[in-house]
């Protein structure tokens, strides 16, 4: 019976995607969405660093997460970014004299349902990438779970991942008037429980970041840690919705970025370890 359910909720989401795309070849839209993050998983050691100094780093940090993104959309392209602020710029995060400064942002991801194209415009230690890759496919679960969210009927649907963690870690060793500071990184691999809400009644399959899939645009996801949620929606408005496709920076895959990342973050470790400089840290991120 509830498998019955769940296709009947796809047919239904198919079916609307096909009367739309017959009569209303121009249909598109603007949400908007709120961001925020649990730091589970961030954590700082050091001689120097009481705990109440570090769950005040960890509520800074926290704050900076918090943020408003726009998803423009049609029936199968969507661009995401980052809305501007007026207290744009490096987010940063100090208690007892340690300053931490987190790197990137400002990224813009662009999706294509019907070429299976990804393009994400970021910026990686001040150096301009633009990933190039296939859209990134999940076996989604439907459930027969729903709720309302703002106007619409939301349906949730699950999926579990893999993904790579890593978590670094301030060693402060004190000796004489000299402190070392030994940056110690660590990479694991966490079982991911991803939990979405999609509506039917907005038939795109598209969502915030990197999610996409589903019979209907995804209004919240959330994986345990960094959450989306909708706030706003705003379909066929009077002036067009313009998608231009990312095309900025040295172009790459996924996994060549994270090779990037990689080497980057064991240079700066090196640095820091060595006593020649301070280091920035970029939290979560794909």
């Amino acid at each position: 019976m509830k498998n019955l359910k769940r296709q009947l909720v796809l047919a239904i989401g198919i079916m609307i995607a096909t009367l739309i795309s017959v009569t209303a070849q121009n249909f598109q839209g603007i949400a908007t969405y709120q961001s925020s993050r649990k730091m589970n998983g961030f954590s700082i050691k050091s001689d120097q660093m009481t705990p109440a100094m570090q769950a005040q780093i960890e509520e800074q940090m926290k704050k900076q997460f918090q943020k408003e993104y726009e998803l423009k959309f049609n029936l199968k392209e969507s661009i995401w970014s980052e809305v501007e602020s007026l207290d744009g710029g490096p987010a940063t995060a100090s208690a007892g004299g340690l300053v931490i400064r987190m790197a990137g942002g400002g990224s813009t991801t662009y999706k294509n349902t019907s070429e299976n194209l990804y393009l994400k415009e970021t910026e990686v230690f001040s150096k301009p990438f633009l990933v190039n890759d296939t859209l990134s496919k999940r076996e989604w679960e439907l459930t027969d779970e729903k709720k309302t969210i703002g106007n619409y009927q939301a349906y949730k649907a699950v999926f579990t991942d893999v993904r790579e963690s890593r978590t670094i870690s301030f060693n402060s060793q004190s000796d004489g008037e000299k402190t070392d500071e030994e940056v110690v990184p660590e990479v694991k691999m966490d079982t991911i429980k991803i939990e979405a809400w999609y509506t039917p009644q907005i038939p795109v399959s598209q969502g915030p970041d990197e999610y996409w899939g589903l019979p209907g645009l995804i209004l919240e996801v959330s994986d345990g840690k960094m959450s989306y949620a909708c706030t706003k929606v705003i379909l066929n408005p009077e002036e067009e919705v313009k998608i231009k496709r990312p095309s900025k920076g040295k172009k790459v895959t996924r996994t060549e970025l994270r090779e990037e990342i990689d080497a980057k973050t064991a240079e700066m470790t090196e640095k820091f370890s060595n006593g020649k400089g301070g280091i920035s840290i970029k939290v979560g991120g794909n």
